[in-house]
């Protein structure tokens, strides 16, 4: 039993705290692409959600560390919202980010 719960938090990864979201929301842009990229390095399943509306953030930085972040986590709900958001992406850098994420999150 504890090896199963070993492998669980292997797999999810430590949940993000509420002010780490909360700065996804923040006026200053450097603070919002940090909690995202924190975040994605956490692999908090949980936070998917925050990551999905950043991805209209009005900073391409931002974006791309949400692009990041919602591939590192990964997922169906990830997928479908990349795949969605690159139709409505303008920004090539981030389009093409979004692009190889949703490449690699494919099932082969």
């Amino acid at each position: 039993m504890a090896e199963k719960k070993k492998e669980n938090q292997a797999t999810h990864g430590p949940q993000a705290p509420p002010e780490l979201i909360n700065k996804l929301k923040d006026r200053d842009s450097s603070v919002r692409q940090n909690a995202a990229q924190t975040i994605g390095v956490m692999g908090d399943e949980k936070a998917v959600d925050f990551l999905i509306a950043v991805l209209k953030d009005d900073n391409r930085f931002v974006r791309q560390e949400a692009v990041w972040a919602l591939g590192k986590i990964g997922g169906a709900r990830a997928l479908e919202a990349l795949t969605q958001a690159l139709v409505e992406e303008k920004d090539e850098f981030v389009k093409d980010s979004m692009k190889k994420v949703v490449e690699r999150q494919q099932p082969t």
